[in-house]
């Protein structure tokens, strides 16, 4: 079963590539996006051990979780970077606003991920609620070898 998805995804990947390269309707970045989602889902179904009935559960919810902890990511980072480009002009008030301005999406952070893990375990056992969490970092970790592996490649 887990060669069949694995098959389907392989399938999907090569003919997002196929068909973005010959139409051109999306930009480089927008084919690595896809590229990538479609190698998560794969990832994340094999280390998880989704079967077809919790899979069609779970993306919905999972790819909504990601939405939202993306948006406070982008928050964060517009955040850090406007404070990179004024270090030195901001007062002390200011860099308590800052200061608390960081914690506060730390905390939205954990409360998005507390309300999703309500969520992740009313539609998983524990055992694949945890291999989420795992998915998680060994993803991270998988990609950032496939892009050093990629490098030698050249």
């Amino acid at each position: 079963m887990q060669k069949l998805i694995q098959i389907t995804f392989i399938t999907v990947i090569i003919g997002v590539s196929f068909s973005q390269k010959s139409f051109g309707q999306k930009n480089k970045s927008g084919e690595v996006e896809k590229l990538v989602q479609a190698q998560k889902i794969a990832f994340f179904t094999d280390k998880i051990g989704l079967t077809p009935e919790e899979a069609e559960k779970f993306w919905p919810i999972y790819n909504e979780y990601w939405e939202k902890k993306n948006k406070i990511y982008v928050e964060r980072k517009k955040t850090m970077n406007n404070y990179s480009e004024n270090v030195d002009k901001l007062s002390d008030s200011q860099l308590t606003k800052l200061s608390d301005k960081y914690i506060s999406f730390e905390t939205r952070e954990a409360q998005l991920l507390k309300e999703y893990h309500s969520k992740f375990t009313k539609i998983l056992p524990i055992e694949k609620v945890m291999k989420i969490y795992l998915a998680d970092y060994e993803f991270k970790a998988y990609l950032l070898k496939k892009l050093r592996n990629s490098g030698k490649e050249d």
